[in-house]
Order: C-alpha cells, then structure tokens, then sequence
C-alpha cells in the first residue's frame, strides 16, 4: 500500500508539472547530467560545482550551467580598507568585515604602522598595511573604540585627505570623528555612538548631526550609530552598491535578523524604492500550502505598504528583495515565489521549510 501511495505521489507531482505547477527541482533532475555552477559572485562558493539544479547553498543565488558561466563574467571587486587603531571596539569593525567579505568585496586592514593593534585589550590583529604602503581603496572605513586620539593625529588626517581615489567613506560608531577632523562631513548629515553626539555636534559645527537613527547616507559618505549599527550600514552599503537581493543574501548567510531601510537616506541611490510599492507586493498575497498540509498565508497591509507571512497566529514582516524574491524578518529567511508560463504566482519556496508550498485556488 505505501509503495502504491509513493508512486501514486510522483505520478500527480509530474502530472501537476506538466500543467504549470512548480514542483522541487530535485524531482526532476535525476536524469540531468549537466554540471551546474554559482554565477560569479566574488565569494568563495565561485570555485564550487554542482550535480543538479537549484540554488547555491552558500550564496542562495540560482545555479547555472557551465555554457551559461560564459556569459557571466567576473567582476572587479571593490577594494575595501579598514583603518584599526589601538583600542579599536570588536563588533564595530568585525560585524562590517563579515558583511563584506561575505558579499565579495576585497578586504584589507590598514593602521598607523605594522604593530599589531590591541582590540579592547583582548584581542591582537596585525594589519596588512600601514600609512606607507596602503594602496588605493574604493572604500575606505574608520571605526569607534578610542577614536578620538586617530581624530587628532595629524598624519592620520593629512593622509585620509590626500585618498584622492576613494570613492566612498563609511563610519561606524565614534569613528565619525576622524572623518569629521577631515572636513570630509562639512555641510553633511551624520550619525554617530550615542555618547559621542554630543562632542560631533559641539566640535564640529558644519555638521548636521542626527539623533536616534541607525545610519545616515550622503551619497558617497554613510556614517552609523554604534557597534551593532555597523552592520545595518554594511548591508544597506552593499544593497545600494550591488542590490538588495545580495544583501538579503548576505544577512540570511550571517543569520542576522535584517531589517532593510532603517537609516536615512537622502540621496538618490535608494535600494528600498519598490519595498513598499503596494502595485508590486500585492501580487504576492494568498493562501499557500505544503504536500504535508502545513499552510502559510501572505497578507498585505496597504497602509503601511507591507507584506506579512501568518503562520502559527503570528504576524512577521517580509521584506521585498526583488521579483519573487523576499527576506522575512524571522532569522532572515529566503522566500522566492515560483510562476507558471503566464507569469502567474504558484507557489513558493523558503529556506525555513523543506518543498514546495502551492498556492490554494
């Protein structure tokens, strides 16, 4: 009777494909002999291959043949240089550095000199380079933790100004400071630790300091709060330079409960522009279900233009990435959706759950 059951199971499974239902890939990919790659990424899953198609483990992005890699070429990766002082806080320069590496970005450690720099006194990290010898950096990043010595070294600062090819600068925490030393926040908005406000606002009075955000862009200056905000201004860094699809990646992959679009964002390159576009999320409303009868519904909240997954009577936000693809604010998992040949949603598929769950007519 089970093997009928099984049987029977596969049968209607192939047939429902053959009618525009998605159904697992790997249902149908015992015959495929083809080898499948991770599009370049710039991350450590490029050099990886794969029997069947799919998804990437490491990168979530979607699998591609080897013919296809062809037309994919490498890209560049940006240079990112991480300026560590002695003292320097550990999550306000190691959160950013995951995010990132991760996302496939070249990161390097610059300091005063080759000494090992002591991090909050439990730590030692030997930088790869020093003021001498840096190279050119497309970003280039300070950090909080005894800030306010770098801030007021001279050769630091003369050095920051003569980067004549960077291209963007980011701050975290107290590290506001030294770019502000610089003159490179002059007529700017900014952020910074919640006890050093009160200093960048009284020292540096060019700045239009801001209170009670998590980041602040400019364009091709972001500074953030403290320690943990770090991270948020990475990803939103990463979502404005690559895409948002990537962040969300990235913040699935570190298991960090993401929310998108916390900062202050004045300048044009706006990554968040269509997560609450109520034209675009409505489509994705419904009832969906598993083939073990497990339900999950997508509501839409059209006065605050958010989609909600509903399961367990509980009501969790999810976060628009791009076309079919979604973070849920629930230890960052991936949501793609899944469309028969006219384009029509079916289904969906969640790095949080095993199958497909098949939108009920």
């Amino acid at each position: 009777m089970k093997i009928a059951v099984i049987l029977l199971f596969f049968l209607g499974t192939n047939l429902c494909f053959s009618q525009g239902v998605v159904v697992p890939e790997f249902f149908l990919a015992s015959n495929d002999k083809k080898i499948y790659v991770c599009p370049p990424c710039n991350r450590r899953c490029d050099d990886l291959e794969f029997e069947t198609a799919g998804v990437c483990e490491h990168c979530n992005m979607k699998l591609i043949t080897q013919e296809e890699i062809k037309e994919s070429p490498k890209k560049n990766r940006m240079k990112v240089g991480f300026y560590l002082q002695s003292g320097v806080e550990i999550l306000d320069f190691a959160g950013p550095m995951e995010v990132f590496n991760y996302s496939g970005y070249d990161v390097i450690t610059i300091s005063k000199n080759k000494d090992q720099v002591f991090v909050q006194g439990i730590l030692k990290v030997t930088p790869d380079y020093d003021l001498e010898d840096a190279p050119s950096v497309d970003i280039l990043v300070f950090f909080g933790g005894n800030a306010i010595l770098p801030s007021k070294d001279p050769k630091l600062i003369e050095w920051l100004k003569q980067q004549k090819n960077t291209k963007y600068y980011f701050s975290v925490c107290s590290g506001a400071l030294i770019l502000a030393e610089a003159g490179i926040l002059n007529g700017k908005q900014a952020t910074t630790f919640r006890n050093t406000l009160d200093v960048l606002e009284q020292n540096y009075p060019k700045i239009d300091v801001l209170r009670g955000v998590r980041y602040v862009d400019n364009g091709n200056v972001i500074t953030t709060a403290g320690v943990s905000a770090g991270i948020d201004g990475a990803l939103h860094m990463v979502a404005k330079l690559n895409s948002l699809a990537i962040a969300g990646e990235t913040a699935f992959y570190m298991e960090y409960d993401w929310v998108p679009n916390r900062g202050v964002v004045p300048c044009e390159e706006n990554p968040y522009k269509d997560m609450n576009n109520i034209k675009i999320l409505q489509q994705y409303r419904g009832v969906f279900m598993s083939i073990s009868t497990e339900e999950i519904s997508i509501k839409l909240n059209k006065e605050q233009g958010q989609l909600h997954l509903f399961k367990e009577g509980r009501l969790f936000p999810i976060f628009y990435l791009e076309k079919d693809r979604f973070l849920t604010s629930h230890s960052s998992h991936i949501m793609n959706f899944k469309r028969n040949e006219k384009d029509i949603i079916i289904g969906l598929e969640t790095s949080e759950y095993r199958g497909v769950f098949f939108k009920k007519q």
